[in-house]
């Protein structure tokens, strides 16, 4: 219960950072297609994320991340950069029988220059020695645009239902 609070109170507070840093919640007029291009971006790596745990593919699940980029779990733990996300999503990967189903359902999307916020709905369905169970729970992510004109995410965090 502590776990879930903290995570909680963790997106309690990123979303407050979220919507201080941005004037408006939603794109304005003439920024549509922008907002359109990074949903679309945003999809993308959604995709990529459903598609590596499916395959048990870790590297290509870290590789949506940005050089920089963190995830944080619901544990309290930070990993850092793509070889470190690499290697928990791989340990994460082990501990399930292979062919996880990963869905993810982007709820908002807020666009302020070259950042994007997204929160969203995530869901795992798995069988862990035979025995099956789901992970479900929301999330907020922080993509980020880089200098070849991709989005990749800067800050990645669940919070698990329980």
């Amino acid at each position: 219960m502590r776990q879930v609070l903290i995570g909680i109170g963790i997106v309690v507070i990123v979303m407050s950072i979220v919507f201080a840093q941005t004037d408006n919640h939603a794109a304005a007029p003439g920024a549509s297609k922008s907002l359109a291009d990074i949903r679309r971006a945003i999809a993308e790596g959604n995709q990529k994320w459903s598609e590596g745990w499916g395959k048990g593919d870790a590297a290509m699940v870290a590789a949506i991340f940005a050089d920089d980029g963190v995830q944080l779990s619901s544990g309290g733990k930070v990993f850092k950069g793509p070889q470190q996300i690499s290697d928990h999503q791989k340990a994460e990967m082990q501990s399930a029988d292979p062919g996880v189903k990963v869905s993810v359902t982007t709820a908002t999307v807020w666009l302020d220059g070259d950042t994007a916020y997204e929160t969203g709905k995530y869901k795992y369905e798995y069988a862990e020695k035979g025995k099956p169970g789901v992970d479900e729970g929301q999330y907020v992510t922080i993509w980020r645009h880089q200098k070849d004109g991709s989005w990749k995410l800067s800050m990645d965090m669940g919070v698990p239902q329980k």
